[in-house]
Formats: structure tokens, sequence, C-alpha cells
């Protein structure tokens, strides 16, 4: 296989203490401990606990507060991706590789496309000229094999899925694609525990014809690789 992505920097292994915050971890390094930026905001329930690897890239610049983000945390025997901005790049990283059949041939045309109703992570251009229109999500909760999202009630996750149906209603192609970054994913549902409305919008949007995907991701340090398809399944039991 060759990897979507490999990250450039040297990567530092340290272990969790504590979440102080949403954005802040405290990790003990080899010299000390250090307060680490964490980029995924979500709750993280199957993934942060003390004691843990933390994969950390030394990431420094104006305004930042710390030295250090949080790449991934070592859960078991795998790692789980915790920088949810990684997951429009590997998206983007295996639609150019030919690894989504259903869009194999499309480019992008837009990143962050503004539209009168909102905004979506992608327009695409496919090779007889037909558009698509992409939202993609990071995933990081899975039990038992069940990836399962959101783990937080997400507003903004539901304003996307009101869009995608209006595109889908006015005939236009539209996705949305769960890059579930980690490898122990065999099937996904909408976490109707944590957040009931966007479980019925992702039922009425497949009903309506937007399409949902979904694929994992498995990180092997530095490198990280499309590992498999996953299917929807927007009715959760």
């Amino acid at each position: 296989m060759r990897p979507l992505l490999e990250r450039p920097g040297p990567l530092l292994r340290g272990r969790m203490l504590d979440r102080p915050n949403r954005f802040t971890l405290l990790v003990r390094m080899g010299w000390g401990v250090e307060r680490v930026h964490l980029p995924d905001p979500g709750a993280l329930r199957t993934v942060l606990a003390p004691g843990r690897e933390v994969i950390c890239e030394r990431r420094e610049g104006t305004g930042r507060r710390t030295r250090f983000t949080a790449l991934a945390v070592r859960v078991g025997r795998i790692y789980v991706m915790v920088d949810s901005s990684l997951a429009n790049l590997l998206f983007a990283r295996a639609l150019e590789e030919g690894l989504l059949p259903e869009l194999r041939g499309s480019r992008i045309l837009f990143r962050e496309k503004k539209m009168k109703e909102g905004r979506l992570d992608f327009m695409l251009e496919g090779a007889r000229g037909e558009r698509s229109y992409v939202e993609v999500k990071s995933c990081t909760h899975v039990e038992g094999g069940v990836a399962k999202f959101p783990d937080r009630p997400t507003e903004r996750g539901r304003r996307h899925l009101r869009l995608l149906r209006r595109l889908s209603r006015r005939g236009e192609r539209a996705y949305l694609f769960f890059v579930i970054q980690r490898p122990d994913a065999e099937v996904l549902r909408p976490f109707r525990e944590v957040d009931p409305e966007f479980s019925v919008e992702l039922r009425k949007a497949e009903e309506e014809g937007v399409l949902l995907r979904a694929f994992s991701i498995h990180f092997r340090p530095p490198r990280l690789y499309f590992w498999r398809r996953v299917r929807v399944e927007a009715l959760s039991p």
C-alpha cells in the first residue's frame, strides 16, 4: 500500500496525564510535562485516558500558546488520529489516488465552497462535467467495531445535512463522507444517544438521495494509509 500522507517532521512520544479543557492535553514527555494543543474538540471518550501514549508534532508559530500538537493516541494495538483537520486532506488524497470508485475521474474545483445556503468542503467536477458536492466529517468513536458520529452534539453537522438534502432535492449529486481516523470500524452509525436530531437528519438525508460513504485510516507512524471502505447505516438499531 502507498501511504496517503506522511508526517514530515520528527514525532515525539509522551504519556497523557489530563485534559484540562477541550483543546489541551497535559502530556509527560522525557524532559517534563508539556501543555499540548489538541486539535480535535470531540469528546474522544474511546480515545483519551491517562497513561496512554500520545504522539505529538512540534508546531511553533506566532500566536501559539503551546510548542506541540497532538497527532495520535495509542489505544491498545492501534493509533487513533486526533487531528480532525486531517480528514479533508485524507479525503482529497484518496480521491486523487482513485480509491473512491464512485468519484473516480473527478477533480476538485473548489475547497470550502460557499453557497447562498451555507458552505461545504468540496465541489468536484467529473470526467463528463458533472458536479458533486461533498461534506467531510472526521470520526474517532468506535466501540465493538461500530463507529459512531457525532461524539458531541453538532448543530453545524445538522446544518450541513440540511444543505446536502436541499442540493439533492434540486437534482445535484450530494455526498457526506465520514473519514474514520482509526482502522477498527466495520460499520458506521449515527450516535443517536449523543445527538438524536443528527440521527434524524441523517436518515432524512439518505431518504432524499444524499449519498453516505465512509472509509477508515490506519496510522503506522509516520505514515497514514487508506484502510478499508466502511458501510454507513443511517437507521441505527
